[in-house]
């Protein structure tokens, strides 16, 4: 199968390649700011853990799947990696598929790149499967995802009051999802809503 480029206006999501590995491994260090917010109450990874999802990612197999698992978001203007995008089933007996989105270089935070970098993630998915639906899960301390889905017309489709304990706080896990149909409306272009 071809490699999978995917471009918008500011980012690139492409396949990993082996090169990407010790810029990845700085971007998982423990230290980043990403941490606090994309499910930081599963615990800061370790140094092992940390090499083998980098190793993990980088590394290619000659049977890749579609759709892809997994993309790299690189800024458009020089190729630098600051992302990644996924997908895993939920439950796959029922066709139920969760997205996943991570800026790892704050650098880009709040400049719209991970909203662009789901709006080409969910056309890809859309476009690649028959699935009815496409959703991501979050918590109420990352207020940046959830900004993200609303731009791009998800809907809050779960609150679970108060589940989160964490570092002092109490928080709310939150899922947004979006229908084929809704999306189709949202983007009569195929290539999302801007």
């Amino acid at each position: 199968m071809d490699d999978v480029v995917l471009e918008g206006e500011k980012v690139r999501l492409r396949d990993w390649r082996p090169s990407d590995l010790r810029s990845l491994e700085d971007l998982l260090d423990p230290a980043r700011p990403w941490h606090t917010t994309n499910g930081p109450y599963f615990g800061t990874p370790t140094a092992a853990a940390v090499a083998s999802t980098a190793s993990e990612l980088t590394t290619t197999n000659a049977e890749r799947p579609d759709p892809r698992a997994s993309l790299a978001v690189c800024d458009l203007s020089d190729g630098r990696l600051i992302g990644r995008v996924s997908w895993y089933w939920e439950s796959r007996q029922t066709d139920w598929r969760r997205m996943g989105l991570v800026i790892y270089d704050e650098r880009y935070w709040g400049g719209g790149f991970g909203t662009e970098a789901l709006r080409l993630w969910t056309t890809y998915l859309f476009s690649r499967t028959d699935t009815l639906r496409l959703d991501f899960a979050t918590f109420s301390g990352n207020p940046g995802m959830i900004a993200v889905g609303r731009r791009l017309g998800f809907v809050e489709e779960g609150r679970f009051r108060r589940a989160r304990r964490w570092s002092g706080g109490v928080h709310d896990a939150v899922v947004y999802g979006v229908l084929r149909e809704e999306w189709e409306q949202l983007t009569p272009s195929g290539r999302g809503p801007t």
